[in-house]
């Protein structure tokens, strides 16, 4: 009850839970893709990439007085480049997956690192990007991620038989004259996207979790594509404001407790599924 009231007194509350529902409209959509898919390995080094982007922010504004380069835009910004670089070196097999997503994840902490070096005072408030601080998103934050949502949602509702067909047979996109590569690359466009949205709830170390998690746990139980993105928004939306609740109550760092409610659901979903679902049933 006290965390209602002050949702409507204040506005910081209002913010967070407004960030919360646009983190899990993103996650159930683009999460969708990365499970089929199974490329929940980029995501890690895509969101480690992020540091980098944050640490040149910081940077920039507290040397330089660089102050429309907030620590989002310099994620955005690192997030893209990391997805391209990883969408162009991994094209038709031109070098190994494994060692290009361990190189841009290592870049990218390690920029993050060396940006921290040179900023006065960084240091101080560097695990609120690390692990979160979704209570502490700003109005400018919360105009970029309605925003950068509303692009990860017109380019599925534009492209999303593309998607599917890139998920499920390749071959037929070939066959219709359309580019499997542009359609990965727009895709891991999105990812990226999601990412920095995510991370704002999370931080970048538990980014991995809250867009892969909640569309897994609906996956358990279903093989729809249609079921999985619409559960996985509803459930993200479930472990996002249980944990914000949670956490509000329990003074508990607010990223940690969301992700924690999450793994422990997908393991309770994944027993459930062994104990009730018959080997060889098929899902609905």
């Amino acid at each position: 009850m006290a965390f209602l009231y002050n949702l409507i007194e204040f506005d910081y509350l209002r913010r967070t839970l407004l960030a919360v529902l646009l983190a899990s409209l993103a996650s159930g959509l683009v999460g969708s893709y990365v499970v089929v898919r199974r490329q929940s390995y980029m995501i890690g080094a895509i969101s480690h990439s992020l540091l980098g982007g944050i640490g040149l922010a910081r940077y920039l504004q507290t040397v330089h007085g660089i102050h429309w380069f907030t620590p989002l835009v310099g994620a955005l910004v690192a997030a893209l480049l990391a997805a391209i670089a990883i969408s162009v070196l991994t094209q038709r097999n031109r070098f190994r997956q494994d060692i290009v997503l361990s190189a841009v994840w290592s870049l990218g902490v390690a920029a993050g690192l060396t940006a921290i070096a040179f900023t006065p005072g960084y240091a101080e408030d560097l695990n609120s990007y690390l692990f979160g601080s979704i209570l502490l998103v700003a109005k400018h934050d919360i105009v970029i991620m309605t925003m950068l949502v509303a692009v990860i949602v017109l380019v599925i509702l534009a492209m999303h038989n593309q998607f599917i067909a890139l998920c499920f047979n390749e071959e037929m996109l070939a066959l219709r004259g359309i580019s499997t590569a542009r359609v990965s690359f727009i895709l891991h466009l999105l990812i990226a996207i999601t990412v920095v949205i995510l991370a704002q709830v999370v931080g970048i170390v538990l980014v991995l979790v809250l867009l892969v998690i909640p569309t897994a746990t609906v996956a358990t139980f279903t093989n729809s594509f249609l079921k999985m993105m619409v559960g996985g928004t509803l459930v993200c939306m479930a472990f996002c404001i249980t944990g914000l609740l949670t956490s509000y109550q329990f003074d508990l760092p607010t990223g940690a407790t969301i992700v924690e409610i999450a793994v422990a659901t997908y393991l309770v979903a994944s027993l459930a599924k062994l104990v009730f679902v018959k080997p060889g049933q098929r899902k609905t």
